[in-house]
């Protein structure tokens, strides 16, 4: 069954209310500890700034799709790395008013998306083929909420 645009909205909704209260706690020092080799909580919070508007991302390419997806030569490794860097000096406030607003367009873009098009297939990160509805539920439960735990973790120590 296709994931409800409910659903999705209620994940991002979940998702935002988590990260603020991790980073409610967050001290200066706490912003440098070790996530994953060569990933600080401060590069994690601007990777998951940096993709908290994938959900409209996602629906203007079904939109547009051709049933090609990201492209072959899309490395999403180095994407990321650039996006990360690109936001390594900015202040921790900055960091989450732009994930603030990518998932404040991604839940606009989901309640304005037409059903059919939540309910076509696309090409998913895993290689195969998934309703849009159904990966743009995955980005914001199970991508945000890996990171999430893992934040949690590394700031328990």
């Amino acid at each position: 069954m296709v994931a409800s645009k409910q659903e999705i909205i209620n994940a991002y909704q979940q998702s935002s209310r988590r990260l603020e209260g991790i980073v409610a706690g967050c001290s200066e020092e706490d912003l440098k500890k070790t996530v994953y080799p060569g990933w600080t909580v401060k590069q994690i919070l601007g990777h998951l700034a940096s993709t908290s508007g994938s959900a409209a991302f996602f629906i203007a390419m079904a939109r547009a799709q051709s049933g090609q997806g990201m492209g072959a030569g899309f490395d999403v490794d180095r994407w990321n790395a650039e996006q990360v860097a690109a936001r390594q000096d900015r202040p921790v406030e900055e960091i989450m008013a732009e994930f603030r607003t990518g998932h404040e367009s991604s839940i606009k873009a989901v309640e304005s998306a037409p059903d059919d098009l939540m309910a076509k297939q696309v090409p998913d990160f895993a290689g195969g083929m998934s309703a849009l509805a159904d990966m743009i539920k995955g980005s914001a439960t199970d991508h945000e909420a890996s990171h999430l735990d893992d934040l949690e973790k590394a700031l328990r120590g």
